[in-house]
C-alpha cells in the first residue's frame, strides 16, 4: 500500500482501553481493523506515523478524490448544507476544517459568510486559496488558533473526522475555535450502519486514509465528552435542505427490493442504523446572561 508499513500501536482514542478485539483485515486497505471492547470504537491498529499520514494527501489525492468534473455538484451540495446551517445560526463566521479544494469555502463566501479554511495539507491549502479566494491556514484543530483569528460561529468538518489520527483530541480542542453557543458540524461514515455490518471487511469506507470509524453512539459520546451539548445525529441525506438529487434513487421494487427492506428491518431491530453516513451537530455552552 502507499502508506508502507504502519507500526504505531495505539490504545482506544475514545476511552483509553487496551482491551481491543481484532475484527479482520480490511479488503480495500489491507489494514487490521479492531474494535474497543470498552466503548465500541472501531479503528485501524497499528496506525500510521504523522509523516506516513501526511504522505497520503498529495496534490494527486485531491485531484483524484475531488475531480474538476464534480465541482458543480459539490458546490450545489455546499449551498444546501449552508442553507441548513443558516436556519439554525444565520450568516456569520466559520472555519472549514480539512477544506480540501475549497469548494465549501467558495459557496460560503458567495452567501456572505466570513469563511476561513484550515487544512494540514500544504497542497490542499494552496488549491483552496486559489479556487475560493479565501484565507486558508495550514494546521490542525489541536494547534493554537492563528494570531488574529477570533472564535467563529460555526466549525465544519465534512468527511474529515475519519482521516484524523486522533479525532477525539480534535473534538476536545474544537471549543477553543468557537464562540459561546457556536455550532459544530461533523460529517463522517457510520460503522454501525446496515451496510457496514452487511459488507464487513469489504465495506467501502475501509480505505487506507480512513483511520477511525465511529458509530452514532461513539460519535455522540465523543462530542459530549468534548463539552458539546444539544448533540444531534442525522442521516446525511436528511441534513441539507431538500434539493434536486444528483442521481435518481433506486425504487427498490420487485422481489429484490422487498427482500432488501426485510433485511434492513431485521438489522434495525438488532440495533443497527439505516444510514451509512451521518452528520453530527453540537453547540458549545452559551455565555450566561449578565
Amino acid at each position: 500500500m502507499s502508506g508502507g508499513v504502519w507500526s504505531l500501536w495505539v490504545d482506544c482514542r475514545l476511552c483509553g482501553s487496551r482491551d481491543l478485539r481484532v475484527l479482520f483485515t480490511a479488503t480495500r486497505s489491507a489494514r487490521q481493523v479492531v474494535r474497543c471492547r470498552g466503548c465500541g470504537l472501531v479503528f485501524y491498529n497499528p496506525q500510521p506515523s504523522a509523516a506516513q499520514a501526511a504522505a497520503l494527501y498529495s496534490k494527486d489525492y485531491f485531484e483524484s478524490e475531488f475531480p474538476a468534473g464534480e465541482a458543480e455538484a459539490q458546490l450545489r451540495l455546499a449551498h444546501r448544507r449552508l442553507a441548513r446551517i443558516e436556519r439554525e445560526i444565520g450568516v456569520g463566521s466559520l472555519v472549514d476544517v480539512g477544506c480540501g479544494r475549497g469548494r465549501f469555502l467558495a459557496a460560503a463566501l458567495q452567501r456572505g459568510w466570513k469563511a476561513i479554511g484550515l487544512d494540514v495539507s500544504p497542497a490542499a491549502a494552496t488549491m483552496a486559496r486559489s479556487a475560493a479566494g479565501a484565507q486558508v491556514f495550514e494546521g490542525e484543530l489541536t494547534d493554537e488558533r492563528p494570531p488574529g483569528l477570533e472564535p467563529v460561529d460555526v466549525l465544519t468538518l465534512w468527511d474529515v473526522f475519519e482521516h484524523l489520527r486522533d479525532p477525539v483530541a480534535a473534538l476536545a480542542a474544537a471549543p477553543r475555535w468557537l464562540k459561546p453557543g457556536g455550532l459544530l458540524v461533523v460529517q463522517t461514515q457510520n460503522v454501525n450502519s446496515i451496510a457496514a455490518s452487511w459488507m464487513g471487511s469489504r465495506w467501502e469506507q475501509f480505505v487506507e486514509f480512513h483511520l477511525c470509524h465511529f458509530s452514532s453512539r461513539t460519535l455522540r459520546r465523543a462530542l459530549e465528552r468534548a463539552g458539546f451539548h444539544a448533540v444531534r445525529i442525522e442521516d446525511v441525506e436528511a441534513f441539507p435542505d431538500p434539493g434536486p438529487p444528483d442521481a435518481a434513487p433506486d425504487g427498490g421494487r420487485g422481489l429484490r427490493g422487498t427482500l432488501r427492506r426485510l433485511r434492513d428491518g431485521l438489522f434495525v431491530l438488532a440495533g443497527y442504523d439505516r444510514f451509512n453516513v451521518m452528520v453530527a451537530t453540537g453547540r458549545t455552552v452559551a455565555e450566561p446572561p449578565p
